[in-house]
C-alpha cells in the first residue's frame, strides 16, 4: 500500500474511538474519494480539550488556504486572469485544476482536502462551530487520518 492522502478531520464525538468509527463511516459512505486503507492515528490526533486544538485547526486551514492560493496561480499561469477567461479553458490539465479548486471553494472533500470540517461540510472552521467548540470542547476532536491506496502490483494481488 502507498500513502496517497492524509486529512486532518473535525467531529463531534465522545471519545478518540466514537470520532474514529463515525470517520470510517463517512469515508464508507462516501463516493468523493475512495481508498483501499484508512489509518485513524491517536497520537497525532486531539481533542478539544488539548491546549493547541484550535491552533492544529488554523494550521490545518492554512494548509488548504496555501494549496487554494497555489491552484489560483497555477490558473494564472495558464492565462486565466478572471472570470471571463474561464470560458476559454482547455479540457484538460487546466480544467482539472479548476475542478480542484472548486471542490476547496464548495466543500467537496477530495483528495488534496488537508482539513475538512466534517460537521459543516466545509474545508474551514466556521464561527458557528468554532463558538460550539469554546462552548463544550470535550465533544469535538480533530483526528488525523493517513489513507492509502493499493499499489497496481498489489491491486493485482488483490483480484487473484
Amino acid at each position: 500500500m502507498k500513502r496517497i492522502s492524509r486529512h486532518k478531520i473535525l467531529l463531534a464525538g465522545d471519545s478518540f474511538e466514537h470520532c474514529s468509527r463515525q470517520v470510517h463511516k463517512y469515508f464508507d459512505l462516501t463516493s468523493l474519494v475512495i481508498y483501499d486503507c484508512i489509518e485513524a492515528r491517536q497520537e497525532q490526533s486531539c481533542s478539544g480539550l488539548d491546549a493547541d486544538f484550535l491552533d492544529r485547526i488554523e494550521e490545518a486551514e492554512s494548509h488548504n488556504r496555501r494549496m487554494v492560493r497555489e491552484l489560483i496561480a497555477e490558473l494564472e499561469s495558464t492565462g486565466v486572469k478572471n472570470t471571463a477567461d474561464l470560458q476559454n479553458i482547455e479540457q484538460g490539465y487546466v480544467s482539472k485544476t479548476l475542478h480542484i479548486l472548486s471542490h476547496f471553494l464548495d466543500g467537496f472533500i477530495g483528495i488534496d482536502s488537508y482539513f475538512y470540517n466534517l460537521l459543516d461540510d466545509s474545508h474551514w472552521l466556521t464561527p458557528q462551530t468554532q463558538a460550539a467548540i469554546a462552548g463544550n470542547p470535550r465533544h469535538y476532536w480533530l483526528i488525523h487520518l493517513d489513507c492509502y491506496s493499493a499499489t497496481p502490483e498489489e491491486a493485482g494481488l488483490l483480484r487473484l
